[in-house]
This record gives structure tokens, sequence and C-alpha cells, in this order.
């Protein structure tokens, strides 16, 4: 019988086929001054149950266009990455009727371990061929006192597993996101310095 350790393992070495279904445009929360040069990708699995899945990949330049400046003294430029996930979910509407749509909420149950997998094969792929300076990753925080939860955790350790492997770093620092009720981590590319000597903030 498999331990619940192996299950994990095999569960992240075996993830869905997936494919490029093709370029998508800035929407819901990519705000104005993040649409300096953006780049859209969506990738599209299916799950072994028929579920369909998607990520989304969104880059744009770390200062953004000057109309949407608020930093008067920019740091170097360069390119923000950040990625979303959903997969499709049935609802009960009662009376028998059913219906589905897209979620990024994925409990611990059946193939979630593989969904994540997925999802962190097209960032990795994504990522050694565009060489983003900063990823964002967004995480849900839950409960009344708005806490870190399960997810955001799951997160942390996924990051902390593979961010040597793509060539970033991470602090451990989970930043809240203004006016949502998200928290976010940053992995930077080794090498690169938001305010390089000779910058105003780094005399």
């Amino acid at each position: 019988m498999k331990t619940f350790k192996q299950y994990i393992i095999e569960a992240f070495d075996k993830p869905y086929k997936w494919k490029l279904a093709g370029d998508t445009k800035p929407q819901a929360g990519i705000q104005n001054h993040m649409k300096g040069n953006f780049k859209g990708k969506e990738y599209n699995f299916e799950t072994s149950d028929g579920r369909k899945g998607e990520v989304q990949i969104f880059e744009y330049d770390i200062n953004p266009p000057q109309k949407y400046q608020k930093n008067p003294i920019p740091g170097k430029q360069g390119r923000t990455m950040e990625m979303h996930f959903a997969v499709e979910y049935t609802i009960d509407l009662g009376g028998g009727e059913f219906d589905t749509q897209l979620d990024a909420t994925i409990t611990g149950e059946g193939d979630a371990m593989r969904i994540f997998a997925t999802v962190l094969d097209v960032v990795q792929k994504y990522v050694k061929k565009n060489k983003p300076d900063i990823i964002k990753v967004y995480g849900m925080k839950q409960g009344i006192d708005n806490s870190v939860g399960s997810r955001i955790k799951l997160y942390d350790k996924l990051i902390k597993r593979n961010v040597g492997k793509l060539g970033y770093t991470y602090d451990g620092k989970m930043w809240d996101v203004e006016n949502q009720n998200l928290k976010v981590m940053r992995l930077v590319k080794k090498g690169y310095v938001a305010f390089p000597k000779g910058h105003l903030l780094n005399q």
C-alpha cells in the first residue's frame, strides 16, 4: 500500500498533458499600470475525470507606462510575471439541475496534487523560456482573521522546493495585496537588482 508521501511524489511526477490555447488580454485583476508591454498566454489541460483546467500567465514591465508611474524614482526596468489557474467543477442548482464553472479553489481531495503538478510544469517551462525578472505568486487569505491559509502554505513549500532549480531567490516573505483578500510571494531572478549601485535609492 502506498504511503501518502509516495502518492504525493508520484502525483508530481505525472502532470497532465497541456497545450497552449493562445494569447489572452488584460482582464479583471490586471490594473492599468500593469499594461506596459503586456503579454498574456493561456494553457489548457483536462483532468482524469474530464474536468477542464486552464493556466493563465501574464507578463508586463516592472516599471509601468509613465502615466501610471507611482514611484518618482523608478528602479531598473525588467519584466514581472504572474500566474493564475482554475479548474472546472459542478454546481448543484437544485431540482436535478447542474451547471459547471471554473474556480481556483482546489481541495486536497482527488487529483489536487496532479493539478498543482500540471500548473507547476506550465510555469517552469514558461520561466525557462522567457526568464522574467520577478515572479509573483498569489494566494487567498482564509478565516475571519484573514490568516495564512493552507493553499498559501502549500505554495510556500512548492516555491522553496523549486525556486533554486529555476534560478530565482525567495525570501519567504508574504505581502498583503492592497484592497484584496490576497497574499503575494515574490521570486527574484538571481542577479537582478531593482536598485543597482549608483541609483538614487542605493547610494
